[in-house]
């Protein structure tokens, strides 16, 4: 399989958020897409009134190039406690549907401190290897799978 160009990888990754986005707007949730060189967070959400807002890392995949995650060994600093103070941290994993199919997107959702556990639990940890991938079936595994519940409290009130 050829190298995927770095502009196609770009793309793939502004469809997750959008995407993700298009998600938290159809709830009723306040989403904005955060600009590109923002550190560690692509979307930042909140309720209407602006009293619970949290920050959202988005990780996309295509399943015609790639069939889990990328994330690195930096990611484990998201499982320190202090990264957390006073911030909602979520991480969201889409995989962006095929579109020979016309497949929709699919959702694995966690916080922020449970990935960088994760990732501190990856066999690549401790290693040289800077790369932590995550297959959809471990995901699924951990229970992430369309987790969207760890959002209700950004919903609007009934």
């Amino acid at each position: 399989m050829p190298k995927t160009p770095q502009w196609i990888k770009k793309l793939g990754g502004f469809a997750g958020e959008l995407y993700v986005a298009a998600e938290f707007a159809k709830r009723g949730i306040c989403v904005s897409l955060l600009p590109e060189n923002f550190p560690d967070d692509d979307l930042m959400i909140a309720n209407r009134d602006g009293s619970k807002i949290g920050y959202v890392q988005v990780k996309a995949c295509h399943p015609q190039r790639s069939s889990t995650f990328i994330l690195r060994a930096t990611d484990e600093k998201w499982a320190d406690s202090n990264e957390h103070k006073n911030r909602e941290r979520f991480v969201v994993f889409v995989e962006l549907g095929n579109p020979d199919g016309n497949k929709s997107p699919s959702y694995w959702i966690a916080t922020r401190l449970e990935v960088g556990n994760a990732c501190i639990s990856h066999p690549a940890h401790g290693t040289h290897n800077w790369e932590r991938r995550f297959g959809k079936k471990s995901l699924t595994e951990k229970g992430w799978k369309d987790r969207w519940s760890l959002f209700d409290h950004f919903l609007p009130s009934k």
